[in-house]
């Protein structure tokens, strides 16, 4: 395996779980809080009303479309942006939210590792801008580091504790 990819996915993978330490530490009641809203609250168009849940929906349904999308797209291929609609209300009226989240993880990570080094160095547009496979999953990374940024704001908002970030990864990274 490609050394840079096996990095990515240990290093995503402390991600993940981290991301559900901090979801299994929200008290129910807050998981749909909205502790303001204005016009400034939304991301695009694709989260006009941001809570904790609709946060890690969010996350979760975009890496199910990149991990199937980047697979065996084409060099030059342009991502298309739109969300999967079914996925997202599944997700958001699931009772077993991480635990439904984590079966998608896991087959997302089972996607990741097969990825060849050829279809890791194809260039792809994203953003009205070129990443390769492998420069889009570190993408990946961040927009799930961005939005647990989010969600710990929002857990502080509500008054509810947060594991402490460094200490929460794995003992051994990548």
């Amino acid at each position: 395996m490609n050394g840079e990819l096996e990095r990515f996915l240990k290093l995503f993978e402390s991600l993940a779980v981290l991301t559900d330490k901090w979801m299994a530490s929200t008290p129910d009641d807050k998981l749909d809080w909205v502790p303001f809203d204005n016009y400034n609250m939304k991301f695009g168009d694709r989260i006009s009303t941001i809570t904790i849940r609709s946060l890690y929906v969010h996350t979760i349904v975009g890496e199910c479309r990149w991990a199937r999308i980047l697979k065996d797209c084409e060099e030059g291929s342009s991502l298309p942006r739109e969300a999967d609609k079914p996925l997202t209300d599944r997700l958001m009226a699931s009772k077993t939210l991480v635990a439904d989240a984590n079966v998608l993880h896991r087959q997302n990570m089972a996607l990741f590792a097969g990825y060849s080094d050829q279809q890791l160095a194809k260039n792809i547009q994203w953003t009205k801008r070129e990443w390769t496979v492998m420069g889009f999953l570190w993408g990946i990374y961040c927009h799930r580091a961005y939005h647990l940024g989010n969600i710990d704001l929002y857990m502080r908002e509500a008054d509810a504790p947060t594991p402490d970030f460094f200490s929460s990864f794995q003992q051994v990274l990548a």
